[in-house]
């Protein structure tokens, strides 16, 4: 079974205020992403890189074209409990700690209550933020931002992972772990 696969995915908005007309954001995308696979989009601003994660995130709705997420359609409920995503510029409840955020996503999730301080302890070690995770987010820098938002796209412990700019704001060492960290995410098949 194919992890995501697409079919002519297209996506238009419509732009003008007087006669509105469609601005094609993408076009008829069609790929197979095998599971286990690192797969990224490269190419310029306004490629459509981000759009087709939005698309198959079900955050905008395809113009054309169709998609599959673990073999089931798009917006299946059992699908989005396996998938993980982290948008390009996450933005969380920065009153909270990391701790505190990626506790409530774990409820979220219907990770069980008292398998959530070992899950978040985890994932926060997983990205680096072991010794912070107390700290509210407001006292983040944008790395550290970054890297819960990477924990709140693992905390469910997916099985295909949607990173839109995952190394946005980290620094070259942040980079090599978050490299690592998929190469590891890779190695157990997600």
């Amino acid at each position: 079974m194919l992890a995501i696969e697409t079919d002519a995915l297209s996506k238009d908005y419509p732009v003008g205020f007087w006669r509105p007309r469609p601005y094609r954001a993408l076009h008829d995308l069609t790929l197979a992403v095998e599971r286990g696979d690192i797969f990224g989009f490269l190419g310029p601003n306004g490629a459509g890189k981000s759009t087709a994660i939005k698309l198959l995130m079900q955050l905008v709705f395809p113009t054309s074209g169709s998609a599959r997420i673990l073999g089931r359609p798009l917006g299946d409920p059992a699908v989005k409990q396996r998938i993980g995503f982290l948008p390009e510029n996450p933005s969380f409840y920065d009153y909270l700690s990391a701790e505190e955020l990626l506790t409530y996503f774990a409820g979220l999730f219907g990770i069980p209550a008292g398998e959530r301080p070992a899950r978040v302890a985890a994932v926060l070690d997983q990205v680096g933020l072991g010794a912070e995770r107390r700290s509210r987010l407001r006292s983040y820098s944008k790395g550290m931002v970054q890297r819960v938002g990477i924990a709140q796209a693992l905390i469910n412990e997916p099985e295909v992972v949607f990173f839109d700019e995952p190394m946005s704001g980290l620094d070259p060492i942040g980079r090599r772990e978050i490299r690592q960290l998929l190469l590891d995410l890779r190695a157990r098949g997600t």
